[in-house]
Protein backbone atom coordinates (compact mmCIF):
# COMPACT_ATOMS: atom_id res chain seq x y z
CA UNK A 1 0.00 0.00 0.00
CA UNK A 2 1.48 3.80 -0.74
CA UNK A 3 -0.06 6.54 1.34
CA UNK A 4 0.87 9.71 1.67
CA UNK A 5 -0.04 11.53 5.39
CA UNK A 6 -0.65 14.73 6.87
CA UNK A 7 -1.76 16.17 9.82
CA UNK A 8 -4.52 19.15 8.93
CA UNK A 9 -7.53 20.24 9.98
CA UNK A 10 -9.51 19.48 6.76
CA UNK A 11 -10.14 15.87 6.09
CA UNK A 12 -8.12 14.09 3.26
CA UNK A 13 -9.97 11.28 1.82
CA UNK A 14 -9.83 9.31 -1.19
CA UNK A 15 -12.54 9.18 -4.28
CA UNK A 16 -13.81 5.37 -4.69
CA UNK A 17 -15.20 5.01 -8.26
CA UNK A 18 -15.86 2.61 -10.26
CA UNK A 19 -12.43 2.90 -12.14
CA UNK A 20 -10.47 2.30 -8.53
CA UNK A 21 -12.58 -0.03 -6.27
CA UNK A 22 -10.74 -3.07 -7.28
CA UNK A 23 -6.95 -2.12 -6.76
CA UNK A 24 -8.62 -0.37 -3.37
CA UNK A 25 -10.48 -2.83 -2.07
CA UNK A 26 -7.86 -4.84 -0.70
CA UNK A 27 -6.87 -2.02 1.52
CA UNK A 28 -10.36 -0.59 2.49
CA UNK A 29 -10.49 -4.22 4.09
CA UNK A 30 -7.39 -3.87 5.66
CA UNK A 31 -8.20 -1.07 7.23
CA UNK A 32 -11.39 -1.69 8.69
CA UNK A 33 -9.96 -4.98 10.22
CA UNK A 34 -7.43 -2.66 11.81
CA UNK A 35 -9.58 0.36 12.80
CA UNK A 36 -10.54 1.31 16.50
CA UNK A 37 -13.76 2.13 15.39
CA UNK A 38 -15.31 3.13 12.08
CA UNK A 39 -17.47 5.64 11.09
CA UNK A 40 -19.69 6.50 8.29
CA UNK A 41 -22.22 8.49 6.89
CA UNK A 42 -24.25 8.66 3.28
CA UNK A 43 -25.65 11.03 0.90
CA UNK A 44 -29.19 9.97 -0.24
CA UNK A 45 -32.21 11.06 -2.92
CA UNK A 46 -34.64 11.71 -0.86
CA UNK A 47 -35.35 12.21 2.84
CA UNK A 48 -39.43 11.89 2.41
CA UNK A 49 -41.96 11.81 -0.05
CA UNK A 50 -43.91 15.60 -1.11
CA UNK A 51 -45.46 16.74 -3.68
CA UNK A 52 -45.77 13.58 -5.36
CA UNK A 53 -47.20 13.21 -8.69
CA UNK A 54 -50.93 12.10 -8.29
CA UNK A 55 -50.03 8.85 -11.08
CA UNK A 56 -48.35 7.50 -7.76
CA UNK A 57 -51.15 7.15 -5.71
CA UNK A 58 -48.78 7.05 -2.96
CA UNK A 59 -51.09 7.37 0.64
CA UNK A 60 -48.70 10.22 2.28
CA UNK A 61 -49.61 9.01 5.83
CA UNK A 62 -47.38 5.59 5.18
CA UNK A 63 -44.22 8.12 4.30
CA UNK A 64 -44.01 9.90 8.09
CA UNK A 65 -40.43 9.90 8.63
CA UNK A 66 -40.75 12.11 11.92
CA UNK A 67 -43.23 10.52 13.41
CA UNK A 68 -43.57 10.55 17.13
CA UNK A 69 -43.87 6.62 17.35
CA UNK A 70 -41.30 4.41 16.08
CA UNK A 71 -43.74 1.86 14.36
CA UNK A 72 -45.12 4.88 12.09
CA UNK A 73 -41.48 6.57 11.91
CA UNK A 74 -39.86 3.35 10.43
CA UNK A 75 -42.59 2.56 8.08
CA UNK A 76 -41.70 5.59 6.29
CA UNK A 77 -38.37 5.50 6.61
CA UNK A 78 -38.25 1.98 5.20
CA UNK A 79 -40.38 3.34 2.63
CA UNK A 80 -38.25 6.23 1.48
CA UNK A 81 -35.25 4.15 1.49
CA UNK A 82 -36.99 1.36 -0.62
CA UNK A 83 -38.07 3.99 -3.45
CA UNK A 84 -34.88 6.32 -3.13
CA UNK A 85 -31.33 5.62 -3.41
CA UNK A 86 -28.01 6.30 -1.85
CA UNK A 87 -25.75 8.39 -4.03
CA UNK A 88 -22.20 8.51 -1.96
CA UNK A 89 -20.98 6.93 1.01
CA UNK A 90 -18.18 8.07 3.19
CA UNK A 91 -16.08 5.70 5.69
CA UNK A 92 -13.56 6.55 7.75
CA UNK A 93 -11.24 4.09 10.05
CA UNK A 94 -9.78 5.25 12.94
CA UNK A 95 -6.20 3.20 13.53
CA UNK A 96 -4.74 3.59 16.86
CA UNK A 97 -0.75 3.12 16.89
CA UNK A 98 1.39 2.05 20.13
CA UNK A 99 2.22 5.83 21.12
CA UNK A 100 -1.71 6.85 21.06
CA UNK A 101 -2.15 8.78 17.65
CA UNK A 102 -5.04 8.06 15.43
CA UNK A 103 -4.38 7.23 12.02
CA UNK A 104 -7.32 7.79 9.75
CA UNK A 105 -8.18 6.78 6.23
CA UNK A 106 -11.44 7.88 4.66
CA UNK A 107 -13.28 6.94 1.24
CA UNK A 108 -15.79 8.55 -0.30
CA UNK A 109 -17.56 6.36 -2.45
CA UNK A 110 -19.34 7.60 -5.60
CA UNK A 111 -22.76 5.44 -5.82
CA UNK A 112 -25.03 4.78 -8.74
CA UNK A 113 -28.11 2.58 -8.06
CA UNK A 114 -28.96 0.93 -11.42
CA UNK A 115 -32.78 -0.13 -10.04
CA UNK A 116 -34.91 2.73 -11.35
CA UNK A 117 -35.55 4.48 -8.14
CA UNK A 118 -37.17 8.33 -7.10
CA UNK A 119 -35.25 11.65 -6.72
CA UNK A 120 -36.69 14.33 -4.10
CA UNK A 121 -36.03 17.17 -5.72
CA UNK A 122 -34.70 19.18 -2.71
CA UNK A 123 -32.11 16.39 -1.96
CA UNK A 124 -30.79 16.61 -5.70
CA UNK A 125 -30.68 20.93 -5.06
CA UNK A 126 -29.21 20.47 -1.70
CA UNK A 127 -26.49 18.16 -2.77
CA UNK A 128 -25.73 20.25 -6.09
CA UNK A 129 -25.43 23.88 -3.68
CA UNK A 130 -23.24 21.53 -2.11
CA UNK A 131 -21.04 20.93 -4.52
CA UNK A 132 -21.90 17.10 -5.27
CA UNK A 133 -20.68 16.56 -8.81
CA UNK A 134 -23.54 14.85 -10.67
CA UNK A 135 -21.81 14.44 -13.90
CA UNK A 136 -19.17 12.50 -11.83
CA UNK A 137 -21.46 10.29 -10.09
CA UNK A 138 -23.55 9.60 -13.51
CA UNK A 139 -20.03 8.40 -15.09
CA UNK A 140 -18.24 7.20 -12.78
CA UNK A 141 -20.39 6.28 -9.81
CA UNK A 142 -20.15 2.66 -8.45
CA UNK A 143 -23.18 0.17 -10.04
CA UNK A 144 -24.96 -2.04 -7.79
CA UNK A 145 -28.25 -3.36 -7.24
CA UNK A 146 -30.04 -3.19 -3.81
CA UNK A 147 -29.95 -6.41 -1.86
CA UNK A 148 -26.96 -8.82 -0.65
CA UNK A 149 -26.76 -11.32 -3.69
CA UNK A 150 -23.17 -11.40 -4.70
CA UNK A 151 -23.81 -13.02 -8.10
CA UNK A 152 -26.96 -11.06 -9.70
CA UNK A 153 -28.81 -12.00 -12.57
CA UNK A 154 -26.81 -13.22 -15.69
CA UNK A 155 -28.95 -9.97 -17.60
CA UNK A 156 -26.03 -7.60 -15.90
CA UNK A 157 -22.90 -7.24 -17.26
CA UNK A 158 -20.36 -8.50 -15.51
CA UNK A 159 -18.48 -5.47 -14.65
CA UNK A 160 -21.26 -4.38 -13.31
CA UNK A 161 -21.63 -7.58 -10.91
CA UNK A 162 -17.77 -6.66 -9.87
CA UNK A 163 -18.65 -3.76 -8.85
CA UNK A 164 -21.20 -4.53 -6.81
CA UNK A 165 -19.80 -6.95 -5.07
CA UNK A 166 -16.84 -5.49 -3.62
CA UNK A 167 -18.56 -2.47 -2.64
CA UNK A 168 -21.10 -4.86 -1.08
CA UNK A 169 -18.20 -6.42 0.57
CA UNK A 170 -16.71 -3.78 1.92
CA UNK A 171 -19.77 -3.36 4.49
CA UNK A 172 -19.54 -7.40 4.79
CA UNK A 173 -15.65 -6.58 5.76
CA UNK A 174 -17.00 -4.15 8.25
CA UNK A 175 -19.75 -6.25 9.72
CA UNK A 176 -17.14 -9.53 10.06
CA UNK A 177 -14.60 -6.99 11.20
CA UNK A 178 -17.06 -6.54 14.52
CA UNK A 179 -15.56 -2.91 15.11
CA UNK A 180 -18.03 -0.11 16.78
CA UNK A 181 -19.71 1.80 14.14
CA UNK A 182 -19.67 4.98 14.75
CA UNK A 183 -22.74 7.52 13.36
CA UNK A 184 -23.90 11.34 13.77
CA UNK A 185 -28.33 12.01 13.60
CA UNK A 186 -27.58 8.43 11.72
CA UNK A 187 -30.95 6.45 12.07
CA UNK A 188 -31.75 7.01 8.39
CA UNK A 189 -28.03 6.24 7.14
CA UNK A 190 -28.71 2.98 9.19
CA UNK A 191 -32.32 2.32 6.95
CA UNK A 192 -31.05 3.29 3.72
CA UNK A 193 -27.40 1.08 4.54
CA UNK A 194 -29.51 -2.26 5.46
CA UNK A 195 -31.39 -1.34 2.07
CA UNK A 196 -28.89 -1.19 0.10
CA UNK A 197 -26.68 -3.92 0.98
CA UNK A 198 -27.66 -6.49 3.25
CA UNK A 199 -31.13 -6.89 1.87
CA UNK A 200 -35.31 -6.11 2.16
CA UNK A 201 -35.48 -3.99 5.02
CA UNK A 202 -37.48 -5.85 7.93
CA UNK A 203 -41.31 -5.75 7.84
CA UNK A 204 -40.98 -4.34 11.41
CA UNK A 205 -39.02 -1.95 13.82
CA UNK A 206 -37.95 -4.83 15.99
CA UNK A 207 -36.38 -7.06 13.59
CA UNK A 208 -34.44 -3.84 12.23
CA UNK A 209 -33.11 -3.42 15.45
CA UNK A 210 -32.49 -6.98 16.15
CA UNK A 211 -30.58 -7.39 13.16
CA UNK A 212 -28.32 -4.22 13.67
CA UNK A 213 -27.68 -5.55 17.19
CA UNK A 214 -26.66 -8.87 16.06
CA UNK A 215 -24.68 -7.52 12.92
CA UNK A 216 -22.84 -5.01 15.22
CA UNK A 217 -22.14 -6.33 18.31
CA UNK A 218 -19.26 -3.99 19.69
CA UNK A 219 -22.18 -0.79 19.31
CA UNK A 220 -23.28 1.66 17.60
CA UNK A 221 -22.88 5.52 18.86
CA UNK A 222 -24.44 8.57 17.74
CA UNK A 223 -22.32 11.58 17.91
CA UNK A 224 -25.31 13.98 18.10
CA UNK A 225 -26.94 12.10 20.67
CA UNK A 226 -23.77 11.34 22.82
CA UNK A 227 -23.22 15.17 22.70
CA UNK A 228 -26.93 16.16 23.72
CA UNK A 229 -26.43 14.36 26.47
CA UNK A 230 -23.03 15.18 27.76
CA UNK A 231 -22.91 18.79 27.18
CA UNK A 232 -26.58 19.56 26.93
CA UNK A 233 -28.03 23.36 26.10
CA UNK A 234 -25.42 24.27 23.31
CA UNK A 235 -26.10 23.25 19.39
CA UNK A 236 -25.51 19.76 18.24
CA UNK A 237 -24.99 19.96 14.49
CA UNK A 238 -21.80 18.10 12.42
CA UNK A 239 -19.97 21.17 11.90
CA UNK A 240 -20.32 23.15 15.16
CA UNK A 241 -19.60 19.67 17.07
CA UNK A 242 -16.31 18.91 14.69
CA UNK A 243 -14.83 22.78 15.28
CA UNK A 244 -15.83 23.05 19.04
CA UNK A 245 -13.84 19.33 19.27
CA UNK A 246 -10.98 20.82 17.80
CA UNK A 247 -10.78 23.92 19.80
CA UNK A 248 -10.92 21.80 22.59
CA UNK A 249 -7.98 20.03 21.64
CA UNK A 250 -6.31 23.15 20.65
CA UNK A 251 -6.54 24.34 24.14
CA UNK A 252 -5.91 21.02 26.01
CA UNK A 253 -2.34 21.00 23.89
CA UNK A 254 -1.60 24.26 25.41
CA UNK A 255 -1.94 23.86 29.00
CA UNK A 256 -0.28 20.54 28.50
CA UNK A 257 -3.09 18.45 28.99
CA UNK A 258 -3.94 15.24 26.60
CA UNK A 259 -5.63 15.32 23.70
CA UNK A 260 -5.85 13.94 20.55
CA UNK A 261 -3.52 13.38 17.70
CA UNK A 262 -4.46 12.68 14.52
CA UNK A 263 -2.75 11.68 11.24
CA UNK A 264 -5.04 11.54 8.67
CA UNK A 265 -3.72 9.32 5.58
CA UNK A 266 -4.50 9.06 2.02
CA UNK A 267 -4.16 6.02 0.18
CA UNK A 268 -2.97 6.77 -3.51
CA UNK A 269 -4.30 5.28 -6.53
CA UNK A 270 -2.08 4.01 -9.41
CA UNK A 271 -4.07 5.60 -12.69
CA UNK A 272 -4.35 3.86 -16.08
CA UNK A 273 -1.58 5.87 -17.04
CA UNK A 274 0.62 4.44 -14.23
CA UNK A 275 1.05 7.28 -12.33
CA UNK A 276 0.75 7.82 -8.58
CA UNK A 277 -2.75 9.89 -7.72
CA UNK A 278 -2.20 12.08 -4.80
CA UNK A 279 -4.97 14.17 -5.63
CA UNK A 280 -6.57 15.49 -2.20
CA UNK A 281 -9.71 16.53 -2.35
CA UNK A 282 -10.67 19.60 -0.44
CA UNK A 283 -13.55 20.21 1.35
CA UNK A 284 -16.01 21.73 -1.12
CA UNK A 285 -17.00 25.43 -0.58
CA UNK A 286 -20.00 27.41 -1.15
CA UNK A 287 -19.69 31.12 -2.49
CA UNK A 288 -18.85 33.63 0.23
CA UNK A 289 -21.69 35.62 1.80
CA UNK A 290 -22.02 39.14 -0.03
CA UNK A 291 -23.24 42.63 1.23
CA UNK A 292 -26.22 42.44 -1.26
CA UNK A 293 -28.28 40.05 0.62
CA UNK A 294 -32.13 39.94 0.94
CA UNK A 295 -32.05 40.15 4.62
CA UNK A 296 -33.73 42.32 7.28
CA UNK A 297 -32.25 45.41 7.65
CA UNK A 298 -33.16 45.92 11.44
CA UNK A 299 -29.99 45.56 13.53
CA UNK A 300 -28.80 42.11 14.60
CA UNK A 301 -28.28 41.04 18.18
CA UNK A 302 -25.24 39.37 17.91
CA UNK A 303 -22.64 39.59 15.04
CA UNK A 304 -23.25 36.30 13.51
CA UNK A 305 -26.37 34.20 12.36
CA UNK A 306 -27.84 33.11 15.29
CA UNK A 307 -30.29 30.41 13.40
CA UNK A 308 -26.90 28.89 11.51
CA UNK A 309 -25.48 29.09 14.98
CA UNK A 310 -28.11 26.75 16.88
CA UNK A 311 -28.87 24.24 13.64
CA UNK A 312 -26.30 24.49 11.29
CA UNK A 313 -28.78 26.11 8.00
CA UNK A 314 -30.04 29.51 7.42
CA UNK A 315 -32.94 30.21 4.69
CA UNK A 316 -31.10 33.01 3.78
CA UNK A 317 -28.07 30.73 2.92
CA UNK A 318 -25.16 32.60 0.91
CA UNK A 319 -27.51 36.06 0.81
CA UNK A 320 -27.68 36.42 4.62
CA UNK A 321 -25.97 39.47 5.81
CA UNK A 322 -24.65 37.89 9.05
CA UNK A 323 -21.51 35.32 9.67
CA UNK A 324 -22.11 31.62 9.44
CA UNK A 325 -17.67 31.22 10.03
CA UNK A 326 -18.15 28.34 13.01
CA UNK A 327 -14.90 29.78 14.46
CA UNK A 328 -16.18 33.33 14.76
CA UNK A 329 -19.21 31.80 16.06
CA UNK A 330 -17.24 30.08 18.69
CA UNK A 331 -15.22 33.09 19.73
CA UNK A 332 -18.16 34.87 19.88
CA UNK A 333 -19.61 32.60 22.35
CA UNK A 334 -16.74 32.15 24.17
CA UNK A 335 -16.80 35.54 24.66
CA UNK A 336 -20.41 35.70 25.51
CA UNK A 337 -19.82 32.86 28.32
CA UNK A 338 -16.68 35.12 29.50
CA UNK A 339 -18.57 37.77 29.55
CA UNK A 340 -20.38 38.07 33.02
CA UNK A 341 -16.87 36.84 34.78
CA UNK A 342 -15.35 40.02 33.45
CA UNK A 343 -17.52 42.13 34.11
CA UNK A 344 -18.10 41.08 37.81
CA UNK A 345 -13.91 41.26 37.92
CA UNK A 346 -14.04 44.70 36.69
CA UNK A 347 -16.62 45.52 39.24
CA UNK A 348 -14.45 44.52 42.59
CA UNK A 349 -11.71 46.56 41.49
CA UNK A 350 -13.79 49.40 41.76
CA UNK A 351 -13.26 51.52 44.88
CA UNK A 352 -16.41 51.99 47.23
CA UNK A 353 -17.48 55.32 48.60
CA UNK A 354 -20.81 55.51 50.23
CA UNK A 355 -21.45 51.22 50.35
CA UNK A 356 -21.39 51.68 46.67
CA UNK A 357 -18.42 51.00 44.24
CA UNK A 358 -17.34 53.65 42.02
CA UNK A 359 -14.93 54.35 39.33
CA UNK A 360 -11.98 56.24 40.67
CA UNK A 361 -10.83 58.75 38.18
CA UNK A 362 -7.58 59.23 39.72
CA UNK A 363 -6.61 55.81 38.10
CA UNK A 364 -6.80 53.64 40.78
CA UNK A 365 -8.53 50.42 38.91
CA UNK A 366 -5.28 48.19 37.96
CA UNK A 367 -4.21 48.41 34.82
CA UNK A 368 -4.68 44.95 34.13
CA UNK A 369 -8.55 45.73 34.81
CA UNK A 370 -8.69 48.66 32.52
CA UNK A 371 -6.87 46.52 29.48
CA UNK A 372 -9.62 43.88 29.91
CA UNK A 373 -12.68 46.28 30.33
CA UNK A 374 -11.65 48.29 27.34
CA UNK A 375 -10.90 44.81 25.53
CA UNK A 376 -14.96 43.82 26.23
CA UNK A 377 -15.75 47.85 25.38
CA UNK A 378 -14.43 47.12 21.85
CA UNK A 379 -16.19 44.01 21.92
CA UNK A 380 -19.48 45.42 22.74
CA UNK A 381 -18.90 48.21 19.89
CA UNK A 382 -18.00 45.67 17.56
CA UNK A 383 -21.21 43.44 18.21
CA UNK A 384 -23.08 47.11 17.94
CA UNK A 385 -21.59 48.24 14.93
CA UNK A 386 -21.80 44.68 12.70
CA UNK A 387 -25.29 44.95 11.00
CA UNK A 388 -23.35 44.12 7.80
CA UNK A 389 -20.26 41.90 8.94
CA UNK A 390 -17.39 41.16 7.07
CA UNK A 391 -17.51 38.51 4.51
CA UNK A 392 -17.22 35.00 5.87
CA UNK A 393 -13.95 33.51 5.50
CA UNK A 394 -14.60 29.87 6.72
CA UNK A 395 -18.29 30.00 7.23
CA UNK A 396 -18.24 28.62 2.64
CA UNK A 397 -17.31 25.26 3.39
CA UNK A 398 -19.90 22.64 2.88
CA UNK A 399 -19.83 19.70 5.40
CA UNK A 400 -21.77 17.60 3.11
CA UNK A 401 -19.24 15.50 1.43
CA UNK A 402 -20.06 12.12 2.96
CA UNK A 403 -16.38 10.96 3.68
CA UNK A 404 -15.55 14.73 5.17
CA UNK A 405 -18.91 14.00 7.17
CA UNK A 406 -17.62 10.34 8.03
CA UNK A 407 -14.18 12.42 9.65
CA UNK A 408 -15.86 14.64 11.24
CA UNK A 409 -18.20 12.09 13.17
CA UNK A 410 -15.13 9.71 14.16
CA UNK A 411 -13.39 12.89 15.32
CA UNK A 412 -15.84 14.27 17.63
CA UNK A 413 -16.46 10.19 19.04
CA UNK A 414 -12.69 9.74 19.62
CA UNK A 415 -12.79 13.74 21.16
CA UNK A 416 -15.93 12.82 23.24
CA UNK A 417 -14.51 9.42 24.79
CA UNK A 418 -11.12 11.59 25.71
CA UNK A 419 -12.90 14.35 27.34
CA UNK A 420 -15.91 12.43 28.65
CA UNK A 421 -14.21 8.81 29.31
CA UNK A 422 -16.80 6.17 30.37
CA UNK A 423 -19.49 8.46 30.49
CA UNK A 424 -19.76 8.23 26.41
CA UNK A 425 -20.34 3.86 27.15
CA UNK A 426 -23.88 4.73 28.98
CA UNK A 427 -24.93 5.95 25.68
CA UNK A 428 -23.61 2.90 23.71
CA UNK A 429 -26.40 1.39 20.93
CA UNK A 430 -28.89 4.24 21.65
CA UNK A 431 -29.78 6.54 18.28
CA UNK A 432 -31.15 9.77 18.03
CA UNK A 433 -34.37 10.42 17.01
CA UNK A 434 -36.26 13.93 15.53
CA UNK A 435 -38.56 15.75 17.99
CA UNK A 436 -38.42 17.37 21.04
CA UNK A 437 -38.48 15.09 23.84
CA UNK A 438 -38.60 11.99 21.83
CA UNK A 439 -37.04 9.07 23.54
CA UNK A 440 -33.18 7.49 21.73
CA UNK A 441 -34.23 3.83 19.87
CA UNK A 442 -32.34 1.60 21.69
CA UNK A 443 -30.26 -0.71 19.10
CA UNK A 444 -31.23 -3.82 21.22
CA UNK A 445 -32.07 -7.69 21.03
CA UNK A 446 -35.64 -8.08 22.27
CA UNK A 447 -37.65 -11.10 23.42
CA UNK A 448 -40.57 -10.36 21.43
CA UNK A 449 -38.62 -10.18 18.29
CA UNK A 450 -36.00 -12.61 16.23
CA UNK A 451 -33.67 -12.04 13.16
CA UNK A 452 -35.56 -11.19 10.43
CA UNK A 453 -35.07 -13.51 6.85
CA UNK A 454 -32.70 -10.73 5.33
CA UNK A 455 -30.74 -10.88 8.03
CA UNK A 456 -30.59 -15.15 8.21
CA UNK A 457 -29.83 -15.08 4.43
CA UNK A 458 -27.36 -12.28 4.45
CA UNK A 459 -24.99 -13.14 7.38
CA UNK A 460 -24.56 -16.66 6.07
CA UNK A 461 -22.70 -14.66 2.48
CA UNK A 462 -20.90 -12.57 5.24
CA UNK A 463 -19.12 -15.58 6.93
CA UNK A 464 -18.91 -17.61 3.33
CA UNK A 465 -16.60 -14.70 1.95
CA UNK A 466 -13.44 -14.77 2.00
CA UNK A 467 -11.28 -11.44 2.76
CA UNK A 468 -8.12 -10.50 1.88
CA UNK A 469 -5.16 -11.40 4.39
CA UNK A 470 -7.63 -14.38 5.62
CA UNK A 471 -6.52 -18.34 4.82
CA UNK A 472 -8.35 -19.62 2.26
CA UNK A 473 -11.44 -22.56 3.60
CA UNK A 474 -10.00 -25.88 2.96
CA UNK A 475 -11.66 -28.02 0.60
CA UNK A 476 -13.24 -31.24 2.49
CA UNK A 477 -11.59 -34.29 1.85
CA UNK A 478 -12.16 -36.16 -1.39
CA UNK A 479 -14.02 -39.87 -0.11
Amino acid sequence: MQTSAAETASAIYTDVTRENIQPLFSDIAKQISLAEFVAVDTEFTGLGLSNASPVFRFDTADWLTRATDMRDMYKGMANVAKTHALVSMGLSTFVRTSDGMFHVYSFNFILQEQSTHLVSPASIAFLAQNGFDLGKQALQGIRYFSGPNPHPVESRSEEINLEGDLLRKVLFALVRAKKPLVIHNGLFDLVYIYQSFFGPLPDSHESFVFDLHTLFPAGIYDTKLIAESLDPGTASFLAYLYHKSERIHRQRREQAIEALSIKQTKILVREKSGAESDRNPQPRRRPQNTRGGKTPETRPSKPYCEHFAAFGHCKFRDQCRHSHDLEFILDCQQEEAEAPADQDAATEALPVQNGKRKRNDEGSLPPSKILKALGKKMSQLKTESSVLPAENSGSAVAYHTAAYDAYMTGFIFASLRLVHGDAVEEHKNKVFRMGRGVEPLLIQASIYASASTTYRQTIKLIEEMEFPGETAKSEPPAN
